[in-house]
């Protein structure tokens, strides 16, 4: 059996997931069987501490020793799949990290961090999402996902900005280098800044290939849906004559 674990970003449920589930991903794949996995009901002290927990749990779901796990990952939940990969390789047959950093921010981005959590406990949630919309990392494009106040727990949401930190990260660079896991890295085309880390990281990590979506920020999949669903096909090795992909 396959099965392709999804993690979703922060200020997300699993649901933003639903389409591959639910639609075309079944078509092309239909032996493929979709997790989409809930990082706030999972919540650790650390990436690695969730890393070696959800590996864990994938390795004793495998009832086969040809049972086949790939990885999908966008931003936080991105960051998640490369503790996973590096932390249990052996387990993932290959992996999709969106918009995800292998880095660390240091102190200066764990104090940020520490200040949005703090404004998430106590500021009213519009303001919020408005101010964080508004950083340049999502180069102005909208989001297009819901988010109810009614759908998150805000401390919850704190504690996901101080455990899993940028600030707290270890730099996972040195580390890639080493996986034989092939690992696509996608960014839009108009975020610059992920966009030249993945072509740092495609330099220095043979099972690493970068690509990059045309017309998109940070929000890859639900920018332009047909590409990526293109990028995860190619990803999960395309069966012949296969349907066309429809979002």
């Amino acid at each position: 059996m396959s099965t392709l674990w999804c993690l979703h970003g922060n200020l997300q449920q699993p649901n933003v997931w639903d389409g591959l589930s639910q639609g075309w991903l079944k078509t092309v794949h239909p032996e493929l069987e979709v997790q989409t996995v809930n990082l706030w009901d999972t919540l650790t002290d650390s990436c690695w501490t969730w890393a070696e927990r959800f590996c864990g749990q994938v390795a004793e779901r495998s009832s086969h020793a040809k049972d086949i796990h790939y990885l999908l990952g966008y931003s936080l939940g991105g960051r998640l799949a490369l503790h996973a990969l590096i932390g249990s390789p052996g387990l993932w047959a290959g992996a999709m990290i969106v918009s995800a950093a292998p880095g660390t921010t240091g102190e200066r981005g764990l104090k940020r961090d520490r200040i949005w959590a703090n404004r998430f406990l106590h500021e009213p949630w519009d303001d919020l999402l408005a101010d964080w919309d508004a950083l340049p990392v999502f180069c102005g494009y909208p989001c297009t996902t819901p988010r109810p106040e009614t759908s998150f727990d805000r401390a919850k949401i704190a504690h996901a900005f101080e455990s899993y930190s940028k600030g707290r990260m270890d730099n996972l660079v040195p580390h890639l280098p080493q996986l034989s896991v092939p690992i696509t890295y996608v960014t839009g085309s108009d975020d610059r800044r992920y966009g030249q880390l993945g072509n740092m990281l495609m330099q220095q990590c043979p099972s690493l290939v970068h690509v990059t979506i045309p017309k998109a920020g940070h929000r890859v999949p639900w920018e332009q849906p047909q590409a990526f669903a293109e990028t995860l096909i190619q990803t999960l090795g395309s069966p012949p004559n296969h349907p066309e992909v429809r979002t």
